[in-house]
């Protein structure tokens, strides 16, 4: 069975079911996420002038928040979305895999989960406190 990403422009799952992300490196060597060739945010570097590298998927919460209501009723709440500085650099936002509302420097991890009513093979983007 192969694990696919409910979000392949975002990030690709190992046969393990691991998060891997990819971001954009420029000529400089800053680095954005997720990958796309439309320009560097720092610099302006485009196309082949960047480079696709592989983010570890750690980093360290900045802020969170818990979200209990949403416009969409379709949409299971509550959920924490956590603004997160990858040790890569980029400031990405991302849903917590668990209700657990991490603090200001709490170290997390990206993983996939399986997508509900999708089957076992699409799995979505979710981070997790290290413990």
């Amino acid at each position: 069975m192969t694990n696919k990403s409910a979000e392949p422009a975002l990030y690709d799952v190992a046969d393990d079911g691991a998060a891997i992300l990819f971001g954009a490196r420029d000529r400089a060597g800053y680095i954005s996420f997720p990958f796309q060739e439309l320009g560097s945010l720092e610099s302006g570097d485009h196309g082949s002038d960047l480079t696709r590298v592989p983010l570890s998927g750690h980093g360290t919460v900045r802020a969170s928040a818990t979200v209990w209501r949403h416009n969409d009723p379709t949409v299971e709440v509550p959920y924490t979305v956590a603004s997160i500085s990858l040790d890569e650099g980029p400031l990405i936002r991302g849903v917590m895999a668990d209700l657990a509302t991490p603090t200001h420097g709490t170290p997390v991890r990206a993983i996939t989960i399986p997508m509900p009513d999708a089957g076992d093979d699409v799995r979505q983007l979710r981070f997790e406190e290290i413990r």
